[in-house]
């Protein structure tokens, strides 16, 4: 039974490691390469209006939902709204995951997640904004999908069974102290909800009579990023090959001079000289962590992992120090760290999903 049980987790393994394919050195060059105007650009559009206090229930992040929605309808993806009321230690608050799927036909996804909602704190400490926590990766996952959404209907017809869904997540943060029922209130609830939900119409049929969760292939949550200097380890074994293939990402775009220096890197201070760097001087992407396989942090992720969903959690460790201070604004966002993820991210998208940015961009009509 046990090596049954074996066989079946290979086969599964082996259905994504199949799927996945490196880009070409030109496709690398093609997301990669961003001018400074598009790179200001991003911040201008992805990062800067989200980045105020947006406190679950509050007109701010009312406001952050709005934004998200607009930037998707524009894109012409299935937007759906997870509304729900749940009591807190500050009292009954509604709360709004909002989930887009650019192909909701597909019979798979690959999701990639990021909490919006900042956290609660009384007066004076009330500006909380949390740029780092989590406005930086939500930004990562606007900007990605905004840049891959042209490329997604030229791909295989092999590819278009596995989409991607991004899922922006309410109610991550603590209202009073970190417990069990003051914590992840989008995620408990979405997760729970997914699993009482059985999977629509789809390109084929053996999703029939399956939940919704069944379908995640892999679930990817990135949290705290966009900090100097992030170190982030591999928390799993069953999703260990996609931090591989992420650190394999970094270490390419390094050799081809497409990621861009800090001036702080770790143990050094100053300007450093860019022929001078060696990649592990600045990797994001610690191989030989001591946390590898010793996943301890709590965060959105664990009530789809209860459940049985493949998780990659993208969180640094240790924390940033503006993590849950007020210095956590738009100050604290290192420049090179937001660039460089960002890029990591886009490519690692386009990679998983077999999206070839050589083909031509399909136009839409609007």
């Amino acid at each position: 039974m046990i090596k049954l049980k074996l066989v079946i987790i290979f086969l599964y393994l082996c259905r994504w490691i199949n799927a996945y394919q490196q880009l070409s050195e030109e496709g690398y060059s093609l997301l990669a390469n961003i001018t400074e105007i598009e790179s200001q650009q991003l911040i201008e559009d992805f990062l800067t209006p989200i980045l105020l206090p947006r406190v679950s229930g509050s007109e701010g992040n009312l406001k952050v939902q709005k934004y998200i929605i607009e930037k998707f309808q524009t894109l012409g993806w299935n937007i759906e709204e997870d509304k729900f009321t749940d009591s807190t230690p500050i009292g009954e608050i509604t709360f709004n995951n909002i989930i887009v799927t650019k192909d909701i036909k597909a019979t798979s996804k690959l999701v990639l997640a990021a909490h919006y909602d900042s956290k609660y704190f009384e007066p004076p400490n009330d500006g909380f904004i949390g740029a780092t926590d989590s406005a930086v990766s939500c930004a990562i996952l606007m900007d990605l999908a905004n840049r891959l959404d042209p490329y997604f209907d030229n791909r295989d017809p092999e590819s278009i069974s596995t989409t991607l869904q991004i899922i922006f997540i309410d109610g991550e943060e603590a209202f009073k102290s970190w417990t069990a029922t003051d914590s992840l209130y989008g995620s408990r609830h979405l997760a729970a909800k997914w699993e009482n939900e059985y999977v629509a119409e789809t390109y084929g049929s053996q999703n029939k009579a399956k939940n919704i969760l069944s379908s995640i292939e892999v679930f990817v949550l990135l949290d705290l990023l966009g900090y100097k200097e992030p170190l982030i380890s591999n928390f799993y074994t069953t999703t260990s090959w996609l931090f591989i293939e992420l650190s394999k990402i970094e270490a390419r775009l390094f050799k081809n001079k497409l990621l861009k220096i800090s001036h702080v890197m770790h143990g050094m201070h100053g300007m450093q000289d860019p022929k001078e760097t060696k990649l592990e001087d600045i990797s994001y992407f610690d191989t030989d962590s001591i946390n590898t396989y010793q996943a301890h942090i709590e965060d959105d992720y664990i009530p789809f992992l209860q459940r049985g969903v493949p998780v990659l959690h993208v969180i640094p460790w240790p924390f940033p120090e503006c993590w849950h201070k007020l210095s956590d604004n738009a100050t604290a966002v290192d420049e090179a760290a937001f660039f460089n993820l960002n890029t990591i991210f886009r490519i690692f998208t386009a990679e998983y999903l077999n999206i070839d940015p050589n083909l031509p961009k399909i136009t839409k009509n609007n």
